[in-house]
């Protein structure tokens, strides 16, 4: 009898347009997602098949943005094209407003010719998915149709950002993050919490890998020009040898990861472009060269760059050189939200199984949704991709059996986070 009696009251409520919440235990979210992600399996094998055979550098991803908002629309949800170029921002209204919870997918390639020999491979010849994007942008959008049908049980209104640039532009300016973010992609409705996923090598289909605080570590590129004085070969004492000073520069900038810094602390210094002199038996008057720092402080980060700059001064007492260096912060750190991990490790154990949720140290590649978790509460983790090659490499691919994972850890991840923030 109390059975019919609220399953009249919800009808009235429903009737009237009165908007009803389900108790987050009424709903078996666990069971539907894992129902929804097999039944819409082959469709997702088709988009990332479509996808995978256009793909487009940083901000130009045109054909990309055009077909991810038609499918959107379809869907019902409120589509914002244009954001930062090609971005897209597109909102499901559930049963409340608040909080929000933004999706967040990356759609750009890279200049890659791709190797993989598959029937469905890039018809953009000179680039190619080797990064996995076209699998991000399919997760979010299975995602984005498996809440639609239930929009009516969550409480809270889900933004799908799908972002252009991750790689970043080849100049150096900007990211797609960065300029989705300066858009006001996170206001109107205000963001509350985001989360993002990225597909690992190295871990199996089925498998998730995260952790609290920093995941992906601080990307900085650094430049140096050093400047000495030409001088014949055969008489160096009458010349300030770059090449030499060069040399002593990078084995000491070593000492800064090695001696320098707390070993507790992830820190990476890499010098990876050097070049300079002119003939075999001329003294260099001039070397540049550049490389990449990765930490996961700020702290550190800017305890490197002293440190390099403090090398450089005492070679410019020592040798006679001069130099020039430029110190440029990249993409910040991934930050996971303390909160957020704790909220969603025990429903991913239950879904996966716990010994396929990894708890993991953090990994000197960069990504730039780092930039959404500096603004607001976010969570990112890798998906395990099963894949064939690496990442950045002209054969890589996903195994597709992960789509019968991504797209439901996402949309549960979203609705958790919803009651979650609802109950604060």
């Amino acid at each position: 009898m109390k059975k019919r009696m609220f399953g009249l009251l919800v009808i009235v409520l429903l009737v009237c347009g009165v908007s009803f919440v389900f108790p987050a235990g009424s709903f078996d979210f666990d069971a539907y997602f894992k129902e929804k992600s097999a039944a819409y399996y082959d469709e997702a094998v088709q988009l990332r098949r479509y996808l995978h055979q256009i793909p487009e550098p940083c901000f130009k991803e045109n054909e990309t943005s055009k077909f991810v908002s038609q499918y959107l629309t379809k869907l019902g949800l409120e589509v914002q094209t244009g954001i930062a170029g090609t971005g897209i921002k597109a909102i499901l209204h559930g049963a409340k407003d608040k909080p929000v919870i933004a999706v967040r997918a990356d759609m750009d390639a890279l200049p890659i010719v791709e190797q993989t020999g598959f029937e469905f491979q890039s018809q953009n010849k000179e680039f190619m998915h080797a990064c996995g994007h076209d699998a991000h942008i399919t997760n979010g959008l299975i995602a984005a149709k498996i809440l639609s049908g239930i929009k009516s049980r969550i409480p809270a209104t889900i933004v799908f950002i799908f972002q252009p640039c991750e790689e970043g532009p080849s100049d150096g300016s900007e990211s797609g993050a960065d300029k989705m973010v300066k858009s006001g992609v996170l206001d109107n409705p205000k963001v509350d919490a985001v989360v993002g996923l990225h597909v690992m090598p190295g871990y199996p289909v089925g498998a998730v890998a995260l952790r609290e605080g920093p995941l992906m570590g601080n990307v900085t590129t650094v430049s140096i020009t050093i400047k000495g004085k030409s001088s014949h070969g055969a008489f160096p004492h009458q010349g300030i040898d770059a090449i030499y000073a060069a040399s002593c520069a990078v084995m000491q900038f070593q000492s800064l990861i090695s001696r320098f810094k707390d070993p507790n602390e992830r820190a990476v210094l890499t010098i990876g472009m050097i070049s300079g002199g002119v003939r075999p038996n001329v003294i260099a008057d001039q070397v540049s060269m550049s490389g990449t720092v990765r930490s996961f402080s700020f702290d550190v980060e800017n305890a490197i760059e002293k440190g390099m700059d403090n090398i450089l001064k005492g070679l410019r007492v020592s040798m006679g050189i001069d130099y020039q260096m430029s110190f440029d912060r990249g993409s910040r750190y991934v930050k996971n939200d303390a909160k957020l991990v704790q909220t969603i490790l025990p429903v991913f154990r239950r879904i996966l199984g716990e010994s396929n949720v990894h708890i993991v140290d953090p990994v000197t590649i960069g990504e730039d949704f780092s930039v959404y978790s500096h603004k607001v509460p976010g969570l990112f983790f890798f998906l395990g991709a099963g894949a064939q090659g690496v990442l950045h490499s002209p054969v890589f691919s996903v195994d597709e059996k992960i789509f019968n994972y991504g797209p439901m850890l996402l949309a549960r991840a979203a609705v958790e986070f919803s009651y979650f923030l609802e109950r604060k």
